[in-house]
């Protein structure tokens, strides 16, 4: 088995994962490598840090977000296999959905619309399928153009792109998968595979592949303090408890709670980043940002406007009315020194 060639980075918030991957990436210009991500936001971020902020990327170094290498690396270049024949596929269906009654022995109506898109839902599915029709040409065919890929924000990951992860693991190259399990506010498709490792589940997922996979739980936090990170921890008591590498104390720490009357004045003296679940909150007339929007920044302070359950939450500790932990999760976690409530 080929377990010291795979590595699963399971990261809390704060824990400079994405660092981790430019790093390793820099440190060894002999080594082919392909990053990849689902997010435009940070297949951005990856390509800024890793060319310095000059856009021109270290000619060993290839970045693309999921769904192009899903479409360009793996599915495209063996679509005959699955669709019969070259040239059928087009772009990308983001928002449509095959027909429930189409069946795989009809393959173009199954994997593609009517103008040949393939469904973001199947993309990953037929990437797998010509591998498999193909004798593995997929994953040899990347095994030959990389030496290591890395998976960033591998909770994002649904349905058959484990099924290809899984495969890729396999395989002479080298695999290594970075996340947040927490932090699971997106997905790169609804379907129905795999559903049980969904979000903070993809944990479960790495455990049962310990022999092709070494796990390395990354818990130290270099943004949040100890408070912030117990209050956060609290969300999600079944993942390994996060230690706070931020000690600094500034007369204003961890997590609190003012009203909603004291808002201007706590404006005033603080000066924090105002975080809503979403445009419907009511923050007066603040400015302010979608909780979601706000994964991948840091900040010293945050004023959360929290939804009912959220305030449940902050008395009870009971996460089980939380419609979306995960943004409630990262909402917490941007702030490195406090993190108040603004309750009515």
């Amino acid at each position: 088995m080929q377990s010291h060639n795979n590595k699963a980075i399971i990261a809390a918030a704060g824990s400079r994962k994405t660092q981790h991957i430019i790093d390793q990436v820099l440190g060894d210009s002999t080594k082919r490598v392909l990053v990849t991500t689902y997010t435009n936001e940070n297949l951005n971020q990856i390509v800024n840090r890793l060319s310095a902020g000059t856009g021109v990327l270290p000619s060993h170094v290839t970045v693309m977000g999921w769904f192009t290498f899903l479409m360009n690396q793996c599915a495209r270049p063996y679509q005959s296999f699955v669709l019969g024949e070259t040239g059928v596929m087009g772009g990308l269906n983001f928002l449509g959905q095959r027909s429930r009654f189409a069946r795989k022995d009809n393959p173009k109506r199954y994997y593609l619309d009517p103008a040949s898109a393939v469904y973001r839902n199947e993309v990953a599915a037929l990437a797998c399928e010509a591998n498999q029709r193909s004798g593995g040409k997929v994953i040899d065919r990347l095994a030959g153009m990389y030496d290591h890929i890395y998976v960033d924000e591998i909770q994002d990951m649904a349905g058959y792109d484990l099924d290809l992860l899984n495969a890729l693991m396999k395989s002479p190259l080298a695999l290594t998968m970075v996340g947040d399990p927490r932090q699971a506010t997106f997905s790169t498709n609804t379907a129905a595979k795999n559903r049980q490792y969904k979000g903070s589940r993809i944990v479960d997922w790495f455990s049962e592949r310990t022999d092709l996979c070494a796990i390395d739980n990354r818990v130290e936090s270099f943004r949040c303090n100890q408070a912030i990170c117990d209050f956060a921890d609290d969300l999600y008591p079944e993942l390994p408890r996060t230690i706070s590498k931020n000690a600094e104390v500034t007369g204003h720490d961890g997590v609190s709670d003012i009203k909603m009357s004291d808002v201007d004045e706590y404006m005033q003296k603080y000066s924090p980043i105002v975080l809503r679940w979403n445009r419907q909150t009511p923050t007066g007339d603040l400015d302010a940002m979608n909780m979601g929007a706000s994964k991948g920044s840091t900040y010293d302070r945050v004023l959360i406007f929290p939804t009912k359950p959220m305030i449940a939450y902050y008395h009870t500790r009971d996460f089980n009315q939380l419609k979306e932990r995960a943004k409630f999760y990262v909402a917490v976690t941007r702030a490195k020194y406090s993190v108040t409530f603004a309750l009515p």
